[in-house]
């Protein structure tokens, strides 16, 4: 990311003319169903947006992570970090004092450029639906993201084990460039297998990293996406911790609210937009006001769920050499398995780790999309785990969002009553772990540093 160089024109870096359709939904993409909604606010659910392909050439100076000393270090040793405070259990999430966590390889100019970083930390708390531990990049970084309209849930589930941790992680975090607009990124995780929660800590710690040391972060970031998934999934395997039947999805938005160019300067309006990666069923999802009517809406889904069931990664799982079949007879989930074998039977065809599975077409190679973000339109994004969207749709997780705003007690009670949903569902009363962030996009487009 450029922090000291001026974002270059157009010809040189993202295309800054709007292309036709671009972020929009067309009519048959609204005509899918409009739902209503108790209050009266109406909601239709639609698939992904146009994306916009990046060609831009040149590089310009990696941001530089804060980094977090409690991830798993190469060896697989980990720092689980001190006791939460008492008391901190009744907030959706339990905050660690940010003194010696993190660490700024660009110094402090660079650490007083991150406006905040909160995320996830190794939890061995048992408690079910117990909040998460989290680290907070400065210490009051959870009311930073709050007053710039970002907030995060990440709860356990309820097992047969009490011994199994939650295995969901989570970031969010914004920087400011040099020159004007910032540059947010929001990223969930759910770790599966019997090391899943390392899994999801490492990709919580080292996708971040990778993308914010990269040079090529601001013009070419879809590729940078990639590459950043590819280094985390290299690094993943290298580690001590079982990384051949654990893994974990990894699903990241990022946003680049850049400000006017310089032949814009006049007009005062700059631009934002939205780049998404994913691996596996975690989703992202976009909400946007439709045709001027406030109490109207979209919803957008800008991931889709790697599993067996999608036809078209269930084919690409046969052409790689694998099998999609039943667990059991009497089973509806379908899995992947190697040719004539009972294994590794995984539920996702994409992962990070679960290197067991990729001899049979599961693969870590992200899906990547870019939408730019139109200025009042699209307003809000929701990142979650299965944990949340398995028994909630993506309208009704928008919808109930924008109705009672980007507050913890929304995202909260929204992931309440996924958790319920759960434990009717399940005839042992077990719940998933749910991990849920909202963001507030930016209403002008870029041209401010709201």
């Amino acid at each position: 990311v450029d922090l000291g160089v001026p974002i270059p024109p157009a010809e040189e870096g993202l295309d800054r003319s709007p292309l036709e359709g671009d972020g929009m939904l067309d009519g048959n993409e609204c005509a899918d169903g409009q739902i209503v909604l108790e209050d009266g606010q109406r909601g239709t659910e639609t698939n992904e947006a146009t994306g916009i392909n990046d060609s831009g050439d040149g590089d310009g100076d990696g941001v530089g992570w804060p980094l977090d000393d409690s991830l798993p270090t190469e060896n697989g040793a980990s720092d689980e970090g001190p006791a939460p405070a008492e008391g901190d259990g009744l907030r959706p999430m339990r905050e660690l004092p940010a003194t010696g966590d993190f660490q700024s390889p660009g110094g402090p100019e660079t650490q007083r450029s991150w406006e905040f970083v909160v995320q996830g930390q190794h939890d061995s708390e048992q408690q079910d639906f117990a909040p998460k531990i989290v680290s907070c990049y400065p210490d009051d970084a959870v009311q930073r993201a709050l007053k710039r309209g970002v907030t995060c849930v990440c709860s356990r589930g309820r097992r047969l084990d009490r011994s199994v941790p939650n295995q969901d992680d989570f970031v969010a975090a914004r920087h400011t460039l040099v020159h004007g607009g910032h540059i947010a990124l929001y990223g969930v995780f759910d770790g599966h297998g019997p090391a899943g929660h390392h899994c999801a800590a490492f990709a919580r710690g080292a996708i971040p990293e990778s993308l914010f040391g990269q040079r090529t972060l601001l013009l070419k970031p879809e590729d940078t996406l990639r590459e950043a998934f590819r280094q985390t999934q290299a690094s993943l395997l290298r580690q001590d911790f079982d990384t051949e039947h654990s893994g974990t999805t990894a699903a990241l938005a990022l946003v680049l609210n850049l400000p006017a160019a310089q032949s814009d300067e006049a007009s005062g309006q700059g631009e934002a937009w939205l780049f998404v990666a994913h691996v596996g069923d975690s989703r992202a999802i976009l909400a946007s006001h439709r045709g001027g009517d406030a109490s109207a809406f979209t919803v957008t889904a800008l991931t889709k769920d790697h599993r067996p069931d999608d036809a078209d990664e269930a084919e690409r799982v046969r052409q790689h050499g694998g099998e999609i079949r039943k667990l059991r007879e009497n089973s509806g989930a379908a899995r992947v398995f190697a040719k004539g074998q009972d294994r590794p039977a995984l539920a996702l065809t994409r992962t990070l780790g679960a290197s067991a599975a990729m001899e049979c077409g599961v693969t870590a190679e992200p899906d990547v999309s870019a939408y730019r973000l139109r200025a009042g339109v699209d307003v809000l994004l929701v990142l979650g785990t299965d944990g949340l969207f398995e028994f909630c749709s993506n309208t009704h997780a928008a919808g109930q969002i924008l109705k009672e705003g980007v507050t913890e007690s929304a995202l909260s009670s929204l992931c309440r009553a996924s958790r319920r949903q759960w434990a009717q569902s399940s005839y042992n009363e077990t719940v998933d772990d749910i991990t849920a962030i909202a963001a507030a996009l930016p209403p002008d487009g870029g041209s401010s540093d709201n």
